[in-house]
């Protein structure tokens, strides 16, 4: 579940994090693996991160389940053989650094937006540094959410209390390869007081990183999803009345359907009986829920909340 704190607090954690990181385009002949976690670079000895080491294996085609089997020198035989074959389509690659630890590597198609990039564009766009966000960030994404309070509105069917939906905006984005930027609507919901986090996709934007059209049409497309926001309180209404027959067969319907594994399905199903429910608003409860698991990183927590909007977006009048 993502941090409650001050953009403020953001932009300097941000900062701080990224203090060791730099970029440089190395020779494709100036590297040589030890093994898949340790590498040499221009003469200089370099750890590999995990998120490099899964690129490395995509790179050269190299399955990373199979080579993380492998002892060491295994390892570096594959690896060493393969990036000797990747000299011969290329002299470069592009990569990215935290201080003596290799975070990723891409050819030099890739074109990088740094986290502290998209702050600096929210701050141009007026956003107020004491501003109250919901705020996530690892070593492999970052994840911004923007709750507009004063635009409530409550779902329930008029039984009950007073059952109210935040919208928002959320930011997503990867400098390390995991996912695109992106800007997207996102809706809170109001439990108690334990802020359950409900998120569904509107008319949000992604931008690959091989252009500068994320930075470019960042004020269009912040536009564009705060009005296409409220497209989906129908959606939250009629979720309420949709009646769902066997809410767990859905559940397990909709986990292999956007590629949740069974460990992940089994989340999503200890969240439903938190708060169960005939219909389709308890099953996207269910999957947005789930992100409030323990131990989950930044891109799980993205993974449940994004199924739940996947769903609400299935949702017709």
């Amino acid at each position: 579940m993502a941090n409650i704190t001050t953009l403020e607090n953001v932009i300097t954690k941000v900062h701080q994090d990224s203090i060791h990181h730099f970029d440089e385009t190395v020779p494709v002949h100036e590297m040589e693996f030890d093994s898949l976690k340790q590498m040499w670079i221009s003469g200089k000895p370099v750890d590999v991160a995990p998120t490099a080491q899964r690129l490395f294996s995509n790179r050269l085609r190299v399955p990373y389940s199979y080579l993380s089997r492998c002892p060491e020198d295994l390892q570096a035989r594959n690896l060493n053989y393969w990036i000797e074959q990747e000299r011969k389509n290329r002299d470069t690659f592009f990569c990215r650094f935290n201080g003596q630890s290799l975070r990723a590597v891409f050819t030099d198609r890739y074109q990088p937006l740094d986290n502290m990039e998209i702050l600096a564009q929210l701050l141009e766009q007026g956003f107020s540094p004491g501003l109250k966000v919901q705020f996530s960030l690892d070593h492999g994404m970052f994840l911004l959410k923007i709750p507009e309070f004063e635009k409530a509105f409550g779902v329930n069917s008029g039984h009950g209390p007073l059952d109210e939906i935040i919208p928002g905006i959320v930011f997503t984005n990867s400098e390390v390869g995991l996912i695109a930027f992106s800007i997207e609507s996102f809706f809170y919901r109001l439990v108690c007081t334990n802020g359950l986090i409900s998120v569904a996709k509107t008319n949000g934007s992604r931008f690959k990183h091989i252009s500068n059209r994320g930075l470019e049409n960042f004020s269009e497309t912040l536009a564009m999803v705060i009005e296409g926001s409220a497209a989906n309180q129908e959606g939250f209404l009629l979720s309420r009345q949709s009646h769902v027959d066997n809410p767990m067969a859905s559940i397990e319907a909709f986990s292999r359907r956007f590629g949740l594994s069974q460990n992940e399905a089994e989340i999503v199903k200890k969240a439903f009986l938190m708060e169960p429910g005939d219909t389709l608003f308890f099953v996207i409860n269910a999957f947005t829920a789930a992100a409030k698991a323990d131990n989950l990183t930044t891109a799980d927590v993205y993974k449940f909340e994004k199924a739940g909007g996947q769903i609400l977006s299935m949702v017709k009048s």
